[in-house]
């Protein structure tokens, strides 16, 4: 993606385009000058008027619908509740009695990383009751989540210089919860 020979070539003009310092609307003297709007109907009106395509159109879509249970659309509900919720999500996490289903991200982590290692579903539903969180939370959040995993295969070490500083390349992969499938 960020390679050069798949970005498009930028073309530039070959020569200057002649700047003209009068408005598009002055130099064009050939067009009438015609009101855009006034207070009586002309001929130009009458005859949209009786056009038989629009009015055959306008009887196509029928009469207006108002839907009168329609809610307002109100922008800025939305953030409001954002704001209230990261408030009361603030309030919880600095509050001496801890919630269910709220933990911090490195007991996530921890969480995820059993639920892929060898450990039974009875261990992890112990693991996750201590830490004060539904089983069921993790079944669902492990559908769409994961924790880092290294594939073993993928592990390359260069040495960088002659201090021995050493640069470590790995793959990460997405890895089952097996313990949580069944």
């Amino acid at each position: 993606m960020g390679n050069a020979t798949s970005k498009a070539a930028r073309k530039l003009p070959k020569r200057a385009e002649p700047t003209t310092w009068t408005s598009p609307s002055q130099s064009s003297g050939a067009a009438p000058k015609r009101p855009l709007a006034g207070e009586k109907k002309d001929q130009v009106i009458e005859d949209d008027a009786r056009d038989p395509h629009f009015m055959s159109n306008l009887s196509r879509l029928g009469a207006v619908k108002v839907d009168h249970h329609m809610q307002a659309v109100r922008p800025h509900q939305k953030s409001r509740e954002m704001i209230e919720s990261r408030i009361q999500s603030e309030q919880e996490a600095t509050s001496m009695h801890p919630s269910r289903n709220h933990v911090q991200a490195s007991t996530l982590t921890y969480l995820l990383d059993k639920s892929k290692s060898n450990a039974s579903r009875q261990d992890i539903k112990e693991l996750a009751n201590k830490y004060g969180v539904d089983i069921e939370k993790i079944e669902k959040l492990s559908q769409h989540v994961t924790s880092p995993s290294i594939n073993p295969n993928s592990v390359v070490r260069k040495v960088r210089n002659e201090d021995g500083e050493e640069e470590l390349s790995v793959m990460a992969i997405w890895i089952e919860s097996r313990a949580l499938k069944a």
